[in-house]
C-alpha cells in the first residue's frame, strides 16, 4: 500500500506520542533518553519534521518495540 509521505509522518508522530504517553513520560524525559531535543521530538510529533531511520531506532530500542511499530495502522474488530 502506497502512502503519502505527510500522512506518514503524522502517523509516526501519533506512534511516538501514544508511546510516550501510555509510558507516562514528558517530551523533555523521552528527549534525554533518546538524545533529541525537546523542539526536535515535538515537531517529529507534530509532523513537522522529518525523523531519521536512526532516530527511529533509538526510540524503538527505548520502548523495546520493533521499528515497524511506527508504521502500523490500528485495524478495527
Amino acid at each position: 500500500m502506497k502512502m503519502d509521505s505527510k500522512i506518514l509522518l503524522k502517523l509516526i508522530g501519533i506512534r511516538i506520542k501514544e508511546l510516550r504517553e501510555n509510558n507516562n513520560l514528558s517530551q523533555l524525559q523521552l528527549a534525554n533518553e533518546v538524545d533529541l531535543s525537546k523542539t526536535h521530538l515535538g515537531r517529529i510529533e507534530r509532523a513537522e519534521s522529518n525523523v531519521t531511520v536512526e532516530t527511529l531506532n533509538r526510540i524503538a530500542v527505548f520502548f523495546n518495540v520493533p521499528i515497524t511499530f511506527f508504521f502500523e495502522t490500528k485495524k478495527s474488530t
